[in-house]
């Protein structure tokens, strides 16, 4: 069975919704599942190749993709996207969306088993 292994946080620095609404909460949310974090900032090019391809094979992918996303990688290479902001969306909806997972978190580690 896989296990967790990382919080990744797809962000940019001038993005609202990111910072600091999500880089404050991001590392709230790896230390209740005990994992690393690793922020991703699209503006950075050592980082941005990685950040698109969570966001390509994992998360909600377009040419110019909503911000933030956050991934909870898995020891078998896959991962979950656990946030997906809302395109368009007031501040408020994308605290509303951590302060629900980090209400529960235990949850985004129920995986369906096969």
């Amino acid at each position: 069975m896989a296990e967790p292994v990382r919080l990744s946080l797809v962000y940019a620095t001038w993005c609202p919704h990111c910072v600091p609404i999500s880089t404050d909460r991001a590392p709230l949310l790896a230390g209740q599942l005990g994992v690393p974090l690793r922020l991703l900032d699209i503006d950075v090019r050592a980082q941005e190749d990685e950040a698109d391809r969570l966001v390509r094979m994992f998360g909600t992918w377009d040419e110019d993709y909503v911000i933030p996303q956050a991934f909870l990688e898995w020891s078998d290479g896959t991962a979950d996207a656990v946030l997906v902001a809302l395109r368009g969306s007031p501040l408020g909806e994308t605290r509303k969306m951590w302060d629900g997972i980090l209400a529960d978190p235990k949850r985004i580690l129920r995986r369906a088993t096969p």
